[in-house]
């Protein structure tokens, strides 16, 4: 035997030849002298030798080396030559691999080296490794002439970052690579999926799918282009490689499961429409015409040869049906001509039906268009317009579409939502009439669906709900135009309604209005226009059974003997339902804010102290006598001895009332962020009342009490939160 000379020492093998030289490695023929066999060694080039892609390269062949499937070609040994290059080592398949074959001929054999490579995929697939680079010259065959998948030098596990030859250029086959692997972006074993659609489209016609003047034109078709139609003979493999050779990556096989029952189904049809005597050799013949790459067969038959074949192909599984039905046995018998006679249809309908439940179970539900279940049913009921079987599979696919619908309209997955609104509408056009009830049951689902999304949402302002459904209504429109105008309209009010200075109002809620934004005030809040009224608390305190809290006259302590026997009831002053409730504790005030958030499905709760300054710096001082209702004002007589009626006095930007007197009002220090501790145990009320004169300022009114005392001069106004969502639209 005839040594190489050496460039560099192995211990234990003595390298015979050079195999083959790529990019970034070349592949020796050595002997493994310890064991007397012949092996492939793979070297990365030297300049490869100390980064940090081959480390990871290193510790990947090692996760590679335990991948234990009969169809992946094992790895024997990793190590560093004496030169310091990274290599390992493999068995030496002399049998060739795939590129050298042509197997068009033989669709039997493209099935099984089709099954094998899925195997092998699935298994490194689960040890989370992503090959990357799966083309025919990367199958080999051993001495038993098995498929083996080779050649995981550049495949990822799933922690690491995709690898690149050079900043910005991604390692791979350019004519197998997926879009997104032709993209630079993150990939996983649905990007092997979509080479190895790839490669069988290859092997069915002796083409590639997708062709260029150069690797960028090539790749770029992989991202623009559609998927190419099959040879006429190769038809029953198209949903295979349309669901193989899809675009994103969500519409292809997500596992090898997937892709093995795919290649089950294509199995079965095979059996299915297999000629026999004559017929097998004469369509054999036709196969192997078709089968010519397109260019030469133009040129070799001619357009009208080349339409004369086709034509021929097509008929060929009636001569089959009607030469097997003669053939003697049970299709020959008198009962089975008669029966033949009686239903003609009954051979072709049967398949059509076989091929649309096949096609259901893979989701090809309407597309793509000539290889889908509703072309199945159609094809049917276009000989048999009643055909009940046919109708009825239309109908679950309408049903299996608004079920895709229903959950994306819930995962607010718009876009998955307009395709199957696209899908029903492009079939109910095409199947008219026979369909109106299945179409009419799926617009009532995704009417459903959009309701519900709509009432998922507890905050009656919040428009999330809206906002996710906005990128649906194009579609939306052509199901039920009343409810995407609904939701139209809707979008839009909620736009003006929660403008600064804007007037809301819950069911059973308040007036409030929209608050600027201020420090410590998070989220955006609404304040209530009024103080809260007697009467308001009063159906608080019917409907909760809430007792009554001890209350004093004001804060000195001679007040303490007058206030026996007051409460909000009877505060010791006559008051009318629209006067502000008195005589309620921190503790009931924020009892009312949750009570009403409650019913209401908003968020209220007492004004923090920066939130009510905020709003009271706005009010002014409140000199003037229609200003505010206070104590003692020269020259004034609000007539009103105690509190007045929410609302008589003034109006402070951005439109509230009574800020700078009435009575004074809880806020909730804790609403303040950044503040807790022993400060969150006070509980404050600011401002001036009806008790106090102008010779005091509004702003700098403030007083703290237990939680469970209230006083005859304190009450409260409410905010509520307003959407986080809002603050951003």
């Amino acid at each position: 035997m005839t040594y190489l000379k050496q460039p560099f020492t192995i211990p234990g093998y003595r390298l015979i030849g050079r195999l083959g030289v790529g990019g970034m490695a070349t592949v020796y023929l050595a002997s493994q002298e310890s064991l007397s066999r012949l092996v492939a060694i793979k070297v990365l080039a030297n300049d490869h030798s100390g980064d940090e892609l081959v480390r990871r390269f290193e510790n990947e062949a090692r996760t590679i080396a335990r991948l234990d499937h009969p169809h992946i070609v094992q790895i024997h040994d990793v190590g560093r030559t004496s030169t310091g290059q990274i290599y390992y080592t493999m068995p030496y398949l002399s049998n060739g691999d795939l590129s050298t074959r042509n197997i068009r001929d033989d669709p039997e054999r493209i099935l099984a080296v089709m099954r094998a490579l899925v195997e092998a995929l699935g298994c490194a697939h689960d040890h989370g490794i992503v090959h990357r680079d799966v083309k025919p010259e990367n199958v080999l065959f051993d001495k038993l002439d098995r498929p083996m998948l080779a050649d995981f030098g550049i495949a990822l596990t799933g922690s690491k970052q995709q690898r690149v030859t050079r900043e910005g250029a991604t390692i791979g086959s350019s004519g197998y690579m997926s879009p997104e692997q032709a993209r630079g972006q993150p990939i996983d074993g649905r990007s092997d999926f979509y080479s190895l659609g790839v490669l069988c489209y290859e092997l069915l016609t002796g083409e590639m799918p997708f062709q260029g003047g150069d690797a960028l034109a090539v790749a770029l078709a992989h991202i623009e282009k559609p998927v190419p139609r099959l040879p006429v003979t190769r038809r029953i493999w198209q949903p295979l490689i349309d669901k193989a050779l899809a675009k994103h990556p969500d519409a292809r096989f997500q596992s090898a499961e997937e892709m093995l029952a795919a290649l089950d189904i294509v199995a079965r049809r095979m059996r299915a429409t297999t000629p026999s005597g004559l017929g097998r050799r004469f369509k054999a013949l036709v196969e192997r015409i078709v089968a010519i790459p397109r260019r030469r067969r133009a040129l070799a038959l001619g357009g009208l040869m080349a339409a004369t074949l086709v034509a021929l192909v097509a008929l060929s599984p009636h001569v089959a049906q009607r030469t097997a039905l003669h053939a003697g046995g049970a299709a020959g018998t008198p009962a089975a001509v008669a029966a033949r006679d009686a239903d003609p249809l009954a051979g072709a309908r049967a398949q059509h039906l076989q091929q649309a439940d096949d096609l259901m179970s893979i989701n090809r539900l309407v597309e793509p268009a000539g290889a889908s279940a509703a072309d199945e049913y159609l094809a049917v009921l276009a000989a048999e317009p009643q055909q009940d079987d046919a109708r009825k599979g239309l109908a679950r696919i309408f049903e299996r579409l608004g079920a895709q619908a229903r959950q994306a309209i819930a995962d607010d997955h718009a876009t998955e939502a307009t395709h199957a609104i696209d899908q029903a509408d492009g079939l109910a056009s095409r199947a008219g009439a026979v369909v109106a009830e299945a179409h009419a049951a799926f617009a009532k689902a995704v009417h459903d669906a959009v309701e519900q999304r709509r009432a998922r949402t507890r905050d009656p302002l919040d428009p999330s709900a809206l906002h996710a459904l906005k990128p649906l209504l194009p579609a939306l429109a052509r199901v039920d135009a009343a409810q995407a105008k609904a939701i139209e309209a809707a979008l839009a009010q909620s736009k003006a309604r929660l403008r600064v200075g804007a007037v809301i109002r819950d069911d059973g809620g308040p007036e409030m209005v929209v608050m600027p934004a201020t420090r410590g005030s998070t989220p955006s809040i609404a304040m209530s226009v009024d103080e809260v009224t007697r009467g308001a608390y009063a159906a608080f305190a019917r409907a909760a059974g809430r007792p009554v809290a001890r209350c004093r006259a004001s804060q000195n302590l001679i007040a303490l003997v007058a206030s026996r026997g007051i409460d909000w009831r009877h505060p010791g002053f006559e008051q009318g339902d629209d006067h502000p409730v008195v005589c309620v504790s921190w503790a009931d005030a924020n009892a009312y804010a949750r009570w009403l958030g409650e019913r209401t499905g908003a968020r209220y709760r007492l004004p923090s102290s920066n939130e009510w300054l905020a709003a009271a710096r706005a009010a002014g001082s409140g000199k003037g006598c229609r200003a505010a209702n206070i104590e003692a004002r020269r020259g004034c007589n609000d007539g009103y001895e105690h509190t007045a009626p929410v609302g008589r006095f003034g109006t402070s930007a951005p439109g509230l009332h009574d800020l700078a007197g009435n009575v004074s009002e809880w806020v909730d220090v804790c609403a303040n962020r950044g503040r807790g501790g022993e400060d969150c145990g006070e509980h404050r009320f600011r401002g001036l009342s009806w008790r106090d004169d102008d010779e005091e300022s509004n702003l700098d009114r403030i007083d703290s009490a237990p939680a469970d005392v209230g006083y005859a001069n304190v009450g409260f106004r409410l905010v509520r939160e307003l959407p986080a969502v809002d603050a951003a639209q």
